[in-house]
């Protein structure tokens, strides 16, 4: 058993597996039990669709054993009611965050990272590595393997609130990834009738018989004598405390590369999907495409949130901007980080978002720190009209807080996605509303925007842009729908000038109110009250020192989040449904230094109906877009920023003022188009570009407010990807084009002839 056990420990492909099985079952009574009790378990288990979750899965139970035994060698207390309030008493992490360490390289960070080592390693495939998870944790007993991480649908953690798991289906998905799983596992010293037993078991596929059974099934070898895994004493030399799960073979997906590769690699994996962990891990690469100089990589995993919180080595000045905001939410709270990626230090910084997230799902969702499921990129292009910072734009949003009610309506068994239910769409207005309270954003936005706008506004481009506004009201007035653009010039509704720091002083001498004294708050919404101080923002995060007043108390609350950058600040409040239109109420910030003499401003706030009510009376047209056509070139900033090429058609974005249509004037239809004109004059080129131009920018913004996803779903019957989304719209727009083409060419010299005329 000894010698099985050594050969046990450096199995790491099928055939090593297989042949150790043989050496089994020829010297050993060996039974097989199936996964979870019941032979009928591959659809529980096969019930992920996604492999890095399942891995994912593993890390979490790793994380948890480690906490567990921390509790254990604490004397198993009961005050902890998360695992972040547990992990700042155990492990001094101030507020169980990462994100506070001040030094990710201090030695006590660095052990407790290597409690928790996930390795890659040569299986027979290339792209098929075999993965370990290697825990130092409390350690599993023999006859709880079939209870704990052999069990389907356990609950040995439902009561234990200073563990991570308790919504996923657990580790058992991962197991459907390969056909081989090694498990061994050594309780931790600490019981009574404590012995230096390891237990191990062999997880494999059984395929059936064709003729008598439906499906497969996932089973486990044990002792025939006691239905247990195989027992042997080992010391710790050999083997620690903890668990050892190894996947032969692993299908990883896409994340195969080399581990320290930026995307598409397990370091990626580990970050993104434990995007805010209670404690480090590590990863390691033993596999050849790994070796750096013939040396193993190791390198710690403290998730996203702090790698664009902090930075560190390569990353730093991550962030052009960044901030949270504390909400209440239904009877529990939620935070919502977000963070703007800075332009430099890359030829594609549109494409340094993917080393985070996927650009189209932006904005993940956490419990735990976990990643239980992500939003489309939509909500900042669409409705928050930040299109020029939807692909620099990351948010998460933390439901360590939520109640549980709400945690049941939105999370998964296989957190790879959220359930599509009331509460998620609360959630999504939540962010909405709260996002577009920071005008920081807006200016944002404007200062992207205006990188690619050309100053070069010519009569012919003036009157283009009055004819297809033109167009565009008579198509949406005919549909009534209500839809307007105008042609006017453009007027500033973004403040484009960086506001001065403020210096802080101590004690403070002012605190002033910047929102305008009467403002309109829409019913049922977040809003936010701007000021400015010279106070510390230590005050700002001290309910002794800062108090914000709504009253009557009926109109609204709190949400307990206010910050301070730069001594400019942003408090939030929520106005309550009940409040009827016209409603009148009042905000007053307070600060009090201690011993020092208080400062206080107030504003009066008015209750008002929805957005698009109050704006449907409002006179004029400054709620109107403004429409622009901006011609694109291979030599300009966008072009080469959004990855554009000779196919490309055109992009709309639209803000909460502008309508900007980028036309491709390198189109390569076009440039067929303008070879011809050029047989003729000057005049004839720029008469058919712009004819050229109108059609398009008449296709390309009708194809942008095309709500297909309204109309088509997949085989499912679920609704498009935005990835498909865009790739429709794109299709549509490239056979817009042809056509377009197709009919310039036919009046061609109808255009001609009526150029020279004019």
């Amino acid at each position: 058993m000894e010698k099985i056990f050594e050969e046990l420990l450096l199995a790491n492909t099928a055939k090593e597996v297989t042949d150790l099985l043989e050496n089994l079952i020829d010297n050993f009574n060996v039974q097989w039990n199936p996964v979870g009790g019941y032979k009928d378990n591959i659809a529980t288990i096969n019930i992920g669709t996604d492999p890095a979750a399942g891995l994912a899965e593993r890390m979490t139970n790793a994380i948890d054993a480690v906490m567990e035994l921390e509790w254990q060698n604490q004397g198993q207390p009961n005050n902890f009611t998360s695992p972040r309030i547990a992990a700042e008493n155990w492990f001094n992490l101030k507020e169980g965050k990462l994100r506070n360490i001040d030094n990710a390289l201090d030695k006590k960070i660095q052990e407790l990272a290597k409690k928790i080592k996930v390795t890659l390693r040569d299986s027979e495939r290339e792209n098929y590595p075999t993965v370990e998870i290697r825990d130092q944790g409390i350690g599993i007993k023999a006859d709880d393997f079939s209870k704990t991480i052999l069990s389907l649908h356990g609950q040995n953690k439902i009561s234990k609130l200073f563990l991570m798991g308790a919504y996923g289906q657990g580790g058992s998905t991962a197991l459907s990834y390969n056909n081989y799983t090694i498990i061994a596992s050594k309780p931790a010293k600490g019981e009574k009738k404590f012995t230096e037993e390891v237990s191990w078991t062999i997880v494999r596929i059984n395929p059936g018989n064709i003729d008598s059974d439906k499906l497969e099934w996932f089973e486990y070898c044990v002792d025939k004598s006691n239905g247990q895994p195989f027992n042997l004493k080992i010391n710790d030399k050999i083997f620690k405390h903890g668990t050892l799960i190894r996947h032969i073979g692993m299908d990883l997906g896409k994340y195969t590369a080399k581990i320290t590769g930026p995307t598409s690699s397990l370091w990626y994996l580990a970050h993104h999907y434990l995007f805010d962990p209670i404690i480090p891990i590590t990863i390691s690469g033993e596999r050849k495409k790994d070796l750096n100089q013939g040396k193993i990589e190791n390198r710690s995993i403290f998730g996203n949130n702090r790698r664009l919180t902090r930075g560190g080595g390569d990353e730093k000045n991550l962030t052009q901007y960044q901030n949270e905001v504390n909400l209440t939410f239904k009877d529990g709270k939620v935070t919502i980080y977000y963070w703007v990626l800075t332009l430099e230090g890359s030829d594609k910084p549109m494409d340094r978002i993917k080393n985070y997230c996927l650009s189209s799902q932006p904005i993940i969702i956490t419990f735990n720190g976990q990643k239980q499921g992500s939003l489309s990129s939509s909500i900042i292009k669409s409705d928050l009209k930040l299109p020029f910072i939807e692909k620099y734009l990351v948010v998460q949003i933390e439901c360590d807080g939520l109640d549980n009610e709400s945690k049941r309506h939105l999370f998964s068994s296989t957190r790879e996605s959220l359930r599509d239910t009331s509460i998620l769409e609360e959630l999504k207005k939540l962010a909405i509303d709260t996002l577009k309270e920071d005008d920081k954003l807006k200016f944002l936005d404007k200062e992207r925007k205006d990188r690619y706008l050309k100053k070069d506004v010519t009569e012919s481009l003036d009157k283009l842009r009055k004819k297809l506004a033109n167009r565009i009201n008579v198509y949406f007035k005919a549909a009534g729908s209500g839809i307007e653009v105008k042609a006017s010039e453009t007027k500033e509704s973004v403040k484009n000038k960086k506001q001065q720091p403020i210096p802080f002083n101590d004690p403070p001498t002012f605190l002033e109110i910047t929102t305008e004294k009467d403002k309109e708050v829409y019913v049922g919404k977040i809003f936010s009250v701007k000021f400015k101080t010279d106070a510390h923002p230590s005050y700002f995060t001290n309910p002794d020192a800062f108090l914000a007043v709504i009253e009557p108390h009926s109109f609204g609350s709190f949400t307990g989040s206010a910050r301070v950058i730069d001594g400019y600040g942003i408090a939030y409040f929520k106005a309550r449904d009940t409040n009827e239109s016209q409603t009148k109420g009042s905000i007053t910030l307070e600060l009090r230094p201690p011993r020092q003499k208080t400062l206080s401003d107030s504003i009066n706030v008015i209750a008002v109906d929805s957005e698009s009510d109050v704006n449907s009376k409002k006179t004029g047209d400054k709620n109107v877009p403004n429409i622009q056509i901006h011609n694109i070139n291979e030599d300009d900033a966008y072009y080469k920023d959004s990855d554009w090429n000779s196919d490309t058609v055109a992009d709309v974005d639209i803000s909460s003022d502008a309508v900007d249509i980028f036309i491709n004037d390198s189109n390569r239809h076009l440039t067929k188009l303008i070879t011809r004109a050029q047989q003729y004059s000057t005049a004839s080129v720029e008469s058919i570009k712009n004819r050229y131009r109108e059609h398009i920018g008449f296709c390309a913004f009708m194809i942008s407010q095309n709500k297909i996803e309204n109309s088509l779903k997949n085989d499912e019957g679920h609704a498009l990807s935005q990835e498909n989304i865009d790739l429709i719209k794109k299709a549509d727009l490239a056979n817009a084009c042809e056509t377009i083409v197709d009919m310039i060419n036919d009046f061609f010299q109808v255009i001609i002839t009526e150029s020279v005329e004019e």
